[in-house]
């Protein structure tokens, strides 16, 4: 959560994001970097890091963004002490429902939100607008994309992210699931390649996670699949619904002017 926030904000804002721990795998750098999606696109350009506690003190930063708040809670006192709570927010992209401390000290973005809390604010995945391909209803080959959550067996694509979106690309359908959480990249790369979400089990999703999903289209999806060899007009609904599921999809660049609309 913390890479696809940070992703979104520096496309928006360049150098005026400063990550101050930097973080290498996002950079388009000779370092190897094994996942896919987000990692290895920006360019490494000049970003001042230095002296982070003296400009947390005078207020050089315009607001502060804990991009994964149970892992990194740095110069937090130093940053209570010198802005206002409305300047300051955290991050939480944990798999579980378990909140940090920092709940009440700023505006709180959780990514699994279990039970309706008015302290927390929704958050998900989000992909790189570059990643989206045009969907290309002339290149499907298959019903079922490979790559199976259930089996990991079928992982066989960290060398080449192009293998990888390929297989989703030339199907009509990529399965997914709850994992560790609700939201996984998974979801969303599947909708980038071109292909629909077979969602196995999201009619139990909290309503206050994958808040912008439209649950009925993707239960409609589902539906579609299920019908695909017994209703040669199944096949006919799959371009408009996958049009509808596209426009669930969220840009990191969205992910991050949600965040920025807060710390106005």
């Amino acid at each position: 959560m913390a890479d696809c926030a940070m992703h979104g904000l520096r496309s928006l804002l360049g150098p005026d994001l400063v990550d101050v721990k930097k973080m290498w795998f996002m950079y388009d750098t000779s370092e190897p970097c094994m996942f896919h999606s987000l990692y290895k696109l920006l360019p490494d350009i000049e970003v001042d890091r230095d002296n982070v506690e003296a400009k947390i003190q005078s207020h050089y930063y315009d607001a502060v963004v804990y991009g994964s708040v149970h892992r990194c809670r740095d110069y937090m006192q130093l940053v209570l002490d010198a802005y206002p709570s409305n300047k300051i927010a955290f991050i939480d992209g944990e798999d579980g429902p378990e909140l940090a401390p920092a709940v009440g000290h700023g505006w709180y973005f959780k990514r699994e939100i279990y039970e309706p809390n008015p302290n927390l604010l929704p958050i998900q995945f989000g992909i790189p607008k570059e990643k989206i391909r045009p969907i290309d209803l002339g290149r499907k080959v298959r019903l079922m994309a490979h790559c199976d959550p259930r089996d990991r067996s079928t992982y066989v694509y960290y060398d080449s992210e192009q293998r990888y979106y390929d297989q989703y690309s030339d199907a009509y359908f990529g399965y997914t699931m709850k994992k560790g959480g609700w939201d996984c990249m998974r979801h969303h790369e599947i909708i980038a390649a071109g292909a629909l979400p077979y969602f196995f089990g999201f009619d139990a999703c909290p309503k206050d996670t994958l808040a912008t999903f439209n649950r009925e289209i993707l239960a409609e999806a589902c539906q579609i699949h299920d019908a695909w060899e017994e209703s040669a007009v199944a096949s006919k609904f799959w371009p408009d619904v996958m049009r509808q599921t596209r426009e669930s999809l969220l840009t990191t660049e969205a992910i991050a002017k949600r965040i920025l609309d807060r710390l106005q």
